[in-house]
């Protein structure tokens, strides 16, 4: 089922040429507080997720999944310093869609369930962090930068102790209508896969890509979408159809999809996309016009559009 959401910008039409101004005035706001030394400990959530470098890569697959992150902070158990950071991309590399596949090949010959056990310090990527003195647009130009969506904020830069962290969802402004639709902002070129495609498919083509997310076609029109939390939902789940790494990543898109897909259209105001992202915690759409696919747009979009035209 198609959830379209082209519906709700109707709901507010009647208030999108009183609002549009307000609007936009919101957004200067932003921008000239925005490179306030320190103030980004005023948007970080404090109550911080993270995990040791012992911790398992299935393990920590499931703690992304429930918590909703991509980015998980990987901090000493003892010391709390930061050390890396552990990826979903990098769990889907492992997974058959890159070169940490080679792990689970050499390492483990093929076997599955033991190299999902591995401790996730085998993967994770080096730390990527602000200290607590940084602005908000520090945070932002580090996230479009390193295409982040999760920045770590520590005490200072030698004892790293995380404090906080800072979300793509915390640097979106508040607003109504922005006076820019969702045709300018969003990505034409648009990467697909397919209900039959299997896993292995999916993550080659989500990691060469960099994509979190991609639309499922079936006789060319949106079936549902694949993202990068269905691929951790099938770690952490555990059912597996083997010991070997190619019975597990074997399992057809169709069998971790998405059916429920929340679209937009590409005439809708991009202050529908703001208060779409924060309402479905989504981070992306497909843009859909008369039962077809147009392209697909993201947080990171609306960011990107947003702090930097």
């Amino acid at each position: 089922m198609n959830i379209d959401y082209g519906k709700y910008s109707d709901v507010h039409g009647h208030i999108r040429h009183s609002s549009q101004e307000r609007g936009q005035k919101e957004f200067k706001q932003k921008q000239r507080v925005r490179k306030k030394n320190g103030d980004v400990m005023f948007i970080a959530e404090k109550n911080v997720v993270s995990t040791h470098p012992g911790n398992s890569i299935k393990n920590v697959a499931t703690l992304m999944q429930e918590h909703d992150f991509r980015r998980i902070p990987v901090t000493n158990a003892g010391t709390g310093r930061l050390e890396g950071t552990a990826k979903a991309m990098d769990i889907i590399d492992f997974l058959g869609g890159g070169e940490k596949y080679n792990i689970i090949v050499k390492e483990f010959k093929g076997n599955f369930l033991s190299a999902i056990n591995a401790p996730i310090s085998r993967i994770m990527a080096p730390a990527v962090f602000l200290d607590k003195k940084a602005s908000v647009d520090d945070a932002v130009q580090l996230m479009l930068a390193r295409r982040t969506s999760i920045v770590p904020i520590v005490d200072d830069k030698e004892s790293r102790k995380v404090l906080a962290i800072v979300t793509e969802r915390d640097v979106l402004p508040t607003t109504d209508d922005v006076g820019v639709t969702v045709a300018e902002v969003m990505r034409e070129e648009c990467v697909t896969a397919t209900p039959g495609m299997m896993l292995a498919d999916v993550s080659k083509i989500m990691v060469r890509n960099k994509l979190r997310r991609l639309p499922v076609l079936r006789e060319d029109k949106v079936a549902g979408i694949v993202t990068q939390f269905d691929v951790l939902r099938f770690l952490s789940k555990g059912e597996f159809k083997g010991v070997q790494a190619e019975e597990n990543l074997s399992i057809r898109v169709s069998d971790i999809m998405s059916a429920d897909v929340v679209s937009v259209n590409s005439s809708q105001d991009l202050g529908d996309i703001i208060r779409l992202i924060k309402e479905t915690n989504l981070g992306g759409f497909p843009v859909i016009d008369r039962d077809r696919l147009s392209g697909i747009i993201t947080t990171m979009d609306v960011i990107k559009h947003v702090y930097q035209s």
